[in-house]
């Protein structure tokens, strides 16, 4: 069994909650290098004091991902610190709009696809030219069960999982002769604000330091080892 015990450098996006919050929280205290980026400044502030306090090796950048150059912006700057190594990027920043089709509107639409797309893309194609030059890395791209399956009212969220697992894909086949890995994480009901006032308790919700645990595995597997989409469901249900 391959163990691994080597510091990496990781990308995190959404860093300021949620699932994203974890996993960065998660890899810093286990001594790797993160880059976070969430769109609270303040909150993000915050936590690199807290982390920089601990001795922990944050640094990072607010950025609101649905606007193109701030994206661009957070690209250049996140590989000058990191110095041009990424081992892994966590593309978890998402936005959600429910209601059925009709209440949605086009700037819900485009909203979605520039945070919960457009993002993803502009990240993976600066950053996957690195990882391989480098022979290996690893992009983990936060789905959904929405993105395995559609219902009422889910339109434009699970429109959005569902590409994002279309890119999850072609990134793959196109990262495998060099090393790189691509995997999306589709889990149901995860205790985090997207999913506030959901007719599920959050004791009985999947919890962000599941996901943390998930990367980390992928992680772990061997050079000729990949997993295809992870689906993590919560016991009884979604």
């Amino acid at each position: 069994m391959k163990t691994e015990t080597a510091s990496f450098r990781a990308l995190v996006t959404g860093a300021t909650s949620g699932i994203g919050l974890a996993v960065a929280k998660g890899l810093l205290s286990l001594g790797h290098t993160v880059f976070m980026t969430g769109r609270n400044g303040p909150v993000l502030d915050r936590l690199l004091l807290e982390a920089n306090d601990r001795g922990w090796k944050a640094s990072g950048l607010a950025c609101d991902l649905s606007r193109r150059e701030e994206v661009e912006r957070l690209i250049d700057t996140a590989t000058e610190v990191l110095s041009g190594r990424i081992d892994i990027l966590v593309n978890n920043a998402g936005i959600a709009t429910f209601g059925s089709i009709e209440e949605t509107t086009p700037e819900d639409f485009e909203r979605l696809i520039a945070v919960n797309l457009r993002a993803p893309y502009l990240l993976s194609r600066a950053i996957l030219p690195i990882m391989k030059r480098q022979r290996e890395g690893l992009i983990v791209n936060i789905s959904s069960v929405a993105g395995l399956e559609a219902w009422a009212g889910s339109s434009l969220y699970s429109m959005t999982k569902f590409a994002l697992r279309g890119l999850t894909g072609s990134l793959l086949a196109e990262g495998a002769p060099f090393g790189v890995k691509t995997v999306a994480i589709c889990p149901g009901y995860v205790a985090t604000p997207l999913v506030s006032g959901a007719p599920v308790p959050e004791t009985e919700m999947i919890q962000p330091e599941d996901i943390l645990r998930t990367i980390l595995y992928l992680k772990d597997l061997s050079p000729a080892a990949v997993s295809g989409d992870i689906v993590l469901k919560r016991l009884g249900g979604l």
